[in-house]
């Protein structure tokens, strides 16, 4: 969907991007990942022509991005940015329609448009629809950027520290509801951050680029447990162990129920990391894993978490 041929960008005798290639499946969440002056902006930014290569090819579709017209083409690519850019002198309902509007759709189709999109992040229409951008907190300002970006239902969506802005626990909401959403619209994402969290958390494949180019380009858990430079080991650091646990499902690693009560339990959803914290609070060495409907279904033993910790490629 997205190919990323050789792209070089210099600003005079500084290279930005040093001949980056990649290419981004429909559907996948890719996520650009690097410290601070990488190039992570800057390559998202020649995706929608923000910024033109000084050499290499981008394509979306197949189709070289600079043989299509620039505004038709940012009109059918979502962006939204750290500081939500959002018109303060419109509504939460206009800020939405904006692309719809632009696009030509009718005012009843890009009002219903608007409203169903301000729905799906959770925002409801009757409450926000009339607010002002003042009028919202950073967590909800976000949320109305987002639901901007997919009003005209566009099939790929660049997203720039999206989450940067806000605080912690909105951040983790956030990225739950960016997942949520992803699950169902299925489009093809770039998403930069430079929290490795983050990109473990939300992404089918991260690039991590180092001064311009790109150190690895993997799946979060091949990335985790295979780290294959200098750089990426130790930008990732220590903590890589426990994040390969947070991507790891707890089916195969229970074993069945022991006719003992356990002195805790965590749904069957959740994580071998969510498992392995919910132990050390607990100060216990199994926890009981249970349903839906909150029966218990099996158990998950500390050394069950320990061996798929050390588990080496």
């Amino acid at each position: 969907m997205i190919r990323l041929e050789q792209v070089v960008k210099r600003y005079g005798d500084f290279e930005a991007l040093r001949g980056v290639s990649l290419e981004v499946d429909k559907g996948q969440v890719v996520t650009l990942l690097g410290p601070s002056g990488c190039g992570k902006t800057t390559l998202l930014r020649t995706v929608n022509r923000l910024i033109e290569p000084s050499a290499g090819t981008v394509r979306i579709g197949g189709r070289d991005v600079r043989e299509l017209d620039e505004v038709e083409l940012r009109r059918g690519i979502g962006y939204v940015i750290q500081s939500i850019g959002l018109f303060p002198h419109m509504s939460v309902l206009e800020n939405v329609a904006v692309v719809p509007r632009l696009l030509n759709w009718s005012k009843p189709q890009r009002e219903a448009r608007a409203q169903e999109m301000l729905a799906m992040v959770g925002l409801e229409p009757r409450t926000y629809a009339g607010r002002y951008p003042r009028e919202l907190s950073g967590g909800q300002a976000q949320r109305v950027g987002l639901a901007r970006a997919l009003a005209a239902d566009p099939p790929v969506l660049l997203l720039d520290e999206p989450f940067g802005a806000v605080d912690p626990p909105t951040r983790e909401h956030l990225q739950d509801e960016f997942m949520r959403l992803q699950s169902q619209l299925k489009k093809t994402v770039l998403f930069v951050t430079h929290d490795l969290d983050e990109a473990v958390k939300i992404s089918d494949r991260i690039c991590l680029m180092n001064s311009g180019q790109v150190e690895q380009y993997d799946a979060p858990e091949t990335l985790l447990r295979n780290p294959k430079t200098p750089f990426v080991q130790a930008f990732l650091g220590p903590s890589r162990t426990l994040l390969r646990l947070s991507r790891v499902a707890l089916d195969g690693l229970m074993e069945p129920p022991d006719g003992h009560h356990p002195k805790a339990t965590i749904p069957h959803t959740a994580t071998a990391r969510e498992a392995f914290s919910a132990l050390l609070a607990y100060g216990c060495r199994s926890l009981g894993v249970t349903d839906e409907a909150g029966q218990l279904v099996g158990l998950v033993r500390l050394e069950a978490l320990l061996a798929e910790a050390s588990e080496e490629p």
